[in-house]
């Protein structure tokens, strides 16, 4: 043990006068541990963690990155340019004609927060855990621990699959609606609330689909691939339903919906070879499970958070695709797959711009019939 009771977490030698082995560094920390005050203890478990979580990091993201594009203009024509002094490889960019590094455009590379933080918040971002339980687990403020949330969403929805039909290949859609929400501190933004409050998670005073009312448009297809497209207030029009199926839904493919009225002329529009509409009251004929489920678990998802803003509803949509796709039966896995898509994926927005951000669809309250409202 060294002095002041502090932990040393360097290698030693065993008696034997080899190099130790890990049954021995565990052995020696229990006894090491056992002799210090409750206050040294937990100190000494935060910094073990720490170095635990940092060790996990690197090992789920490896030691090579692969550079596929210029993190400035998107160009792939990129060629390696030399070496930095810390003998890093850089690159050249033959489309801008500028150089970067490994790290570059990178969120890492961009963080002033080291790697075990970074790791740490991966735990809470597999677990779904609230914003102020991620701030006291990554011991940062709240703000922080917000803007974490939102750049990593940004990073790993890249790495989600895009959804398409095929021709030949069957999908199911239907909608799903979330109630307006302004959440949010607006004491120091300019933001004025256009309505009186609402508790969380409230449903709105009108009743049936009113525009106060929020569409998701969704979609599941025979690889059990989906998308979540937040489409504007109240019901499906046939133009956001033309806008959103538009490149997704190939001429030939087989598609099952409900007997909302927006899907007849857009599917005829795109050609597919068949389209099923099911009554949602009537199950003899058919159902559309399988987006039925989707809504389910989305609905599971969303509760812990006790409503979610509207302006970042798209943000949390693609938090969820990401989960159906990557997260697995055991967490471990998950948290390895969050580092490793963390260390090589790219993060294009600026954290001074995810604050005061206008929330979507205000024309609704601008206009002056809202006055009676």
């Amino acid at each position: 043990m060294c002095p002041h009771g502090a932990i040393s977490l360097a290698p030693q030698t065993a008696t034997d006068g080899g190099s130790m082995n890990a049954e021995d560094l565990v052995l020696n920390f229990k006894k090491d541990i056992s002799s210090l005050s409750r206050t040294e203890r937990r100190r000494a478990i935060e910094s073990v963690r720490d170095v635990i979580r940092a060790a996990a990091f690197d090992d789920a993201a490896g030691s090579t990155y692969e550079v596929e594009r210029c993190p400035r203009c998107g160009s792939a024509a990129v060629v390696k340019k030399g070496k930095s002094r810390n003998g890093e490889q850089r690159h050249l960019c033959r489309g801008c004609g500028r150089t970067f590094g490994m790290g570059s455009g990178r969120i890492l590379g961009t963080s002033r927060l080291p790697r075990e933080t970074w790791m740490a918040y991966a735990e809470c971002f597999v677990l779904k855990l609230p914003l102020r339980e991620c701030a006291r687990r990554c011991r940062v403020c709240l703000k922080t621990a917000y803007t974490m949330r939102h750049r990593l969403i940004e990073c790993l929805s890249a790495y989600t699959p895009s959804f398409r039909v095929g021709r030949g290949c069957g999908c199911e859609l239907d909608e799903t609606y979330f109630p307006e929400s302004f959440k949010g501190n607006h004491a120091k933004g300019s933001f004025k609330m256009p309505r009186p409050s609402r508790r969380r998670g409230r449903q709105v005073h009108r009743r049936g689909l009113s525009l106060e009312r929020i569409c998701v448009m969704t979609g599941v297809n025979d690889s059990n691939e989906t998308f979540l497209e937040v489409t504007g207030r109240g019901a499906l029009s046939r133009k956001r339903a033309m806008d959103v199926l538009r490149g997704r839904i190939a001429s030939g493919s087989v598609v099952a919906t409900d007997r909302a009225a927006a899907y007849v002329g857009v599917l005829a529009e795109l050609g597919v070879a068949a389209h099923a509409a099911y009554d949602p009251k009537d199950r003899s004929e058919g159902t559309i499970n399988r987006v039925n489920t989707v809504h389910s678990l989305l609905g599971a998802f969303m509760e812990p958070f006790r409503g979610v803003s509207t302006k970042h509803l798209g943000a949390y949509l693609a938090w969820f695709r990401w989960c159906r796709t990557f997260m697995a039966t055991d967490p471990g896995t998950a948290e390895r797959t969050v580092a490793r898509q963390l260390a090589n994926g790219t993060c294009g927005s600026r954290i001074r711009d995810m604050f005061n951000v206008r929330p979507p669809y205000m024309d609704y309250w601008d206009a002056p019939a809202a006055q009676g409202r």
